[in-house]
């Protein structure tokens, strides 16, 4: 009994150990910051390709990814709302990445199918990986 006991709690803390950075979470973290939490969906992500993963130190890395959005609605419609509504949800928490959606796409269109391709930084804190900059 106790040596399963021992190998059960071998599994858990194996289970907690820091995971390396890899292609897959890489794709996974450009999804997410394109795509927060909000109450508003903007676009669906049709394809992410993570090229190259470099590891620069301990604690920074270097990806190349090439991504596709398909935009639900047009830039200006999103601006157009959060004028006409400033304390909406959109307008207080996502007007960042409207903006941000703005300059790497420019004025795109509902159901523009659009691509690009970034350098994203990655870096290690709290032994835990995040973006630094797109």
């Amino acid at each position: 009994m106790r040596n399963v006991l021992l190998v059960i709690l071998l599994f858990l803390l194996t289970g907690c150990a820091p995971k390396e950075l890899n292609k897959r979470m890489v794709a996974d973290m450009v999804i997410d910051y394109y795509m927060p939490y909000s109450s508003t969906n903007i676009l669906v992500p049709q394809e992410v390709h993570v090229l190259s993963l470099k590891k620069l130190s301990q604690n920074k890395a270097i990806a190349h990814v090439c991504y596709t959005f398909r935009f639900l609605t047009s830039y200006q419609d999103l601006v157009r709302y959060i004028k006409q509504h400033p304390k909406s949800f959109l307008a207080r928490f996502d007007v960042g990445l409207v903006s941000l959606l703005g300059r790497k796409f420019g004025n795109f269109q509902k159901n523009d199918v659009l691509d690009t391709c970034d350098d994203v930084i990655f870096v290690k804190k709290y032994e835990k990986w995040s973006i630094e900059k797109i």
